[in-house]
């Protein structure tokens, strides 16, 4: 298996397991800060429900990423993506939701603490999708064409091997180190017919450009066919790559 396959499998594990100490062997010293609490506010949070809460949010993101996982058995291609936005989105919403459970005093600044954190870091992988779906804009300068975006790239003219419009992206066995969301990819990624590649694609584009450089393939659409199909113009002009 696929380090993202067995971190999945990891995750899913651990949260079953709280889950099950949590709410059916009931060591609730598990929780965080619970057992540094004083015995009243430990009692008071019991009977409101608190930790019990916890577990069943452990229970829901083990039953609900298992669930998701499912999905790869069916060819779907960004399950681990969408497994960690479903992550994020139970743990805040839960917290969010657990801080009613707390004891009168502290409620408020629960509730306010898990709201502001929510949206810094929901706010946060907002901008990455942003950035990361972006499209690439690409600039030709005298001795390389200097890709722009995440995972931007600067490849020497004398570095292209061939270059070539393809009418499909090859297939793509796992990321290696990169981003995938949607129909975007972003950085390096295997593929089952050029191995490692360099991806910066929208999947809903075509033709893709694809250029066999002496780093490795790399691939790129633009916004439109026509703007993909001026690069490759450019780089035959400024290059001795034949087409593939």
């Amino acid at each position: 298996m696929s380090l993202i396959t067995w971190t999945q499998v990891v995750l899913i594990a651990l949260f079953a397991l709280f889950a099950y100490i949590i709410l059916k062997k009931k060591a609730y010293f598990l929780i965080s800060g619970f057992a540094t609490r004083p015995d009243d506010e430990q009692e008071a949070l019991i009977e409101n429900g608190y930790p019990q809460g916890v577990g069943k949010l452990f229970l829901l993101l083990a039953a609900g990423m298992a669930a998701l996982q499912l999905t790869v058995f069916f060819g779907f291609s960004y399950t681990f993506e969408i497994q960690i936005a479903f992550l994020f989105i139970v743990l805040f919403g839960g917290s969010i939701l657990l801080s009613g459970k707390e004891i009168p005093k502290k409620r408020k600044r629960a509730f306010i603490t898990s709201s502001v954190v929510a949206m810094l870091v929901i706010g946060g992988i907002g901008i990455l999708l942003a950035v990361g779906s972006s499209q690439p804009e690409l600039t030709f300068t005298g001795k390389a064409v200097e890709i722009s975006g995440m995972y931007g790239e600067t490849i020497g003219y004398k570095d292209i091997r061939t270059a070539d419009l393809l009418d499909e992206l090859p297939d793509i066995a796992y990321k290696e180190n990169g981003f995938a969301f949607s129909s975007f990819a972003r950085g390096w990624f295997k593929t089952r017919d050029y191995g490692s590649a360099l991806l910066f694609v929208d999947d809903r584009q075509k033709p893709v450009l694809f250029l066999d450089t002496t780093d490795g393939p790399v691939f790129i659409t633009g916004d439109t066919p026509s703007e993909t199909k001026e690069w490759k113009k450019q780089i035959d002009e400024k290059t001795d790559a034949p087409a593939g």
